[in-house]
């Protein structure tokens, strides 16, 4: 007699597959319907604060409208990213026309308080509603007013601060341009531009370790009286030095100060260098940048060397005398003029660099904007009377 299996375990079996088919579906449906999920965007800024932001910010207002050139390397339209900014005359006139005639939206981004703390509200700042606020000037004022927009829900990101204070020109760079890079989600595009920046750097710097450093004048924003200069705590005099320089304005307590025409005639600098701007065209100033030809560069650089004592240098006399953009020496793409104060100081050793081809590169593989226009230029010593 052969048993029979009971009823019971044969239901069993039958119904197993369809359990574990309903089980998967129903899996399945709750993950089609359940609410995206996204990681947070977590990381320590150059102030030592731990930043968070849900998601990548799609509306930056910021205390420096110079990160425009940060957002055009890594950004294709960097004027969508930006809700609000400071000081938009600081920006190269040239390269702000060519902006907006790329992106004519420019015009209608709103200002939204300033470039320094003691000029800035919080409530300016809130007003264009934005998703964070970047500060690239670093000022311990900052600090209230950034307590104050977090409790308001806005994250606050400093790219420069005390945890980048001192490192190098490379560092700083590509710190910032990282930190911006994860606040907008373009990493990727932000980590390209430092691979392509830290050789350029170290080049220059591990050709100067151990050189005899050549004293230098660096006339900034050299206008119709000589001379400003940047002092003892602006990052120009450190890169200076790497460069295998000495600013003869090096011991001046501060971010920047004026030398006498004495003390400069005294130092009688190796090697000088102005800085100037199409901002100083109303001065009589040197005038260079953004669309500003070689020509009318060369005859508003030739006009401020002739003037005052600076015709009086050796550096100037003998062709040692270089102009360069103030904005690119305080910008990210400051890599342009570290490699300029490199050939002009130590022309021996750096005969194969050539900014000219560096930027050139810049406008080919990164800027969404290419920079154009004359940014640096050598005097032309036969112009001063014999």
């Amino acid at each position: 007699m052969v048993s029979e299996q009971p009823i019971i375990d044969r239901k069993r079996v039958a119904s197993l597959p369809a359990a574990l088919f309903l089980l998967v579906a129903f899996g399945a449906l709750s993950l089609l319907f359940a609410p995206p999920a996204h990681a947070d965007i977590r990381f320590t800024d150059a102030a030592g604060r731990k930043v968070r932001l849900a998601k990548p910010a799609e509306r930056i207002a910021t205390n420096e409208s110079l990160l425009i050139l940060s957002l055009a390397l890594i950004e294709p339209d960097p004027i969508s990213r930006l809700a609000g900014w400071a000081a938009p005359q600081r920006i190269d006139r040239g390269f702000y026309n060519d902006l907006k005639q790329r992106f004519p939206a420019i015009d209608a981004i709103p200002a939204a308080g300033g470039v320094v703390a003691s000029k800035t509200s919080p409530e300016a700042i809130l007003a264009v509603r934005p998703d964070v606020y970047v500060v690239s000037i670093w000022d311990h004022g900052w600090m209230e007013i950034a307590a104050t927009l977090e409790s308001a829900g806005v994250p606050v990101v400093f790219l420069d601060g005390p945890q980048n204070n001192g490192d190098g020109p490379a560092d700083t760079a590509i710190f910032s341009l990282e930190l911006l890079g994860k606040v907008i989600g373009r990493e990727a595009d932000a980590r390209s531009f430092g691979e392509f920046l830290r050789p350029h750097y170290q080049r220059i710097s591990e050709r100067t370790k151990g050189v005899a450093r050549k004293s230098v004048l660096v006339d900034a924003h050299a206008g119709a009286i000589c001379c400003s200069t940047p002092g003892r705590e602006n990052r120009m005099t450190d890169y200076l030095r790497l460069a295998g320089g000495e600013s003869i304005g090096a011991d001046m307590p501060g971010y920047d100060g004026k030398l006498s025409a004495e003390f400069v005639l005294e130092r009688d600098p190796e090697v000088y260098i102005a800085t100037g701007g199409p901002h100083l065209a109303a001065q009589g100033g040197l005038v260079l940048g953004g669309n500003v030809g070689a020509q009318a560069a060369s005859q508003s650089f030739a006009h401020v060397v002739m003037s005052d004592v600076r015709a009086n240098l050796t550096a100037v006399r003998e062709g040692r005398a270089y102009a360069v953009s103030h904005q690119l020496s305080i910008s990210v793409l400051n890599i342009l003029v570290f490699e300029c104060y490199a050939k002009w100081i130590h022309p021996e050793l750096f005969g194969d660099i050539n900014p000219n081809e560096t930027l050139a590169e810049i406008n080919r593989r990164f800027l969404s904007v290419p920079l154009k226009g004359t940014f640096w230029l050598d005097f032309d010593a036969s112009r001063l009377p014999q």
